[in-house]
């Protein structure tokens, strides 16, 4: 089985919670499957540069997980018009209610905050920019096409190595991807522990709830194997030190 990562990065906005911000998506090759775990932001073409200079096209994937639905992690889902994709109803769900609140809001630092999000007098362009976030890219927008969708919640097939543990706090019902091969087991974690270094850094506005954030974090923190964060490349958690290669076997 083999592991790629690729981080693109945004560059042609104003809105800071996606500005110039490293996404990771994690390509899984194995016997006739082949998966990538998040799509990076919407309108990006460094995704599609980077698949083709990994010698692959959309229509080569079998299988589109998305570990939560934030716009910077689902952008990329329609191309893969010929995947599966895996995703949490839960998630949608409220995804879907947090953007119609956020739309219909012309103040968004009170609507954050009447729905438990942790705002402060200095976060008022985070909020802003929230709110941006939800009128141009709606998680149903970008999610992809209904007949391609597949719920975790219905237990949807899986490789046999591959398992689901739910890590709830950045989202409603965040999700870590655990590959296990031969020799190392992998968590993909998306946002629910975003970098190495900076993992228990709560940015204000950003998390459904704060506190579970902290606290599954902190359970990834002890994860035993590799792990590839949302926003960072992958590294070997037993010693902190980031993997050399962006492609590795497992």
């Amino acid at each position: 089985m083999k592991i790629k990562t690729i981080t693109t990065w945004w560059h042609e906005t104003d809105n800071l919670i996606i500005r110039d911000v490293p996404v990771t998506s994690t390509i899984v090759e194995m016997d006739k499957q082949l998966i990538i775990i998040d799509t990076g932001m919407v309108g990006n073409d460094q995704l599609l540069e980077e698949l083709g200079d990994l010698g692959y096209c959309p229509s080569d994937f079998t299988m589109v997980i998305n570990t939560h639905l934030h716009c910077d992690h689902i952008g990329g889902n329609r191309v893969f018009t010929k995947a599966r994709i895996l995703i949490s109803r839960q998630e949608l769900d409220y995804e879907e209610n947090f953007a119609r609140a956020l739309q219909q809001s012309d103040d968004p630092v009170a609507t954050l905050r009447s729905l438990g999000r942790n705002i402060d007098e200095s976060s008022t362009k985070t909020a802003w920019d929230v709110k941006q976030a939800q009128d141009e890219w709606p998680a149903s927008l970008l999610v992809g096409d209904q007949a391609q969708i597949e719920f975790f919640e219905d237990n949807p097939i899986l490789p046999d190595n591959f398992s689901f543990i739910r890590v709830p706090g950045h989202t409603v019902d965040s999700r870590a991807v655990i590959i296990n091969g031969s020799a190392n087991q992998i968590a993909v974690t998306g946002d629910a522990f975003y970098h190495r270094d900076l993992w228990s850094v709560s940015v204000a506005g950003i998390n459904y709830d704060d506190s579970l954030f902290q606290q599954n974090a902190e359970r990834l923190s002890h994860f035993k194997g590799i792990i590839i964060p949302g926003h960072d490349h992958a590294f070997d958690n037993s010693n902190g030190k980031y993997l050399i290669e962006d492609t590795f076997e497992v």
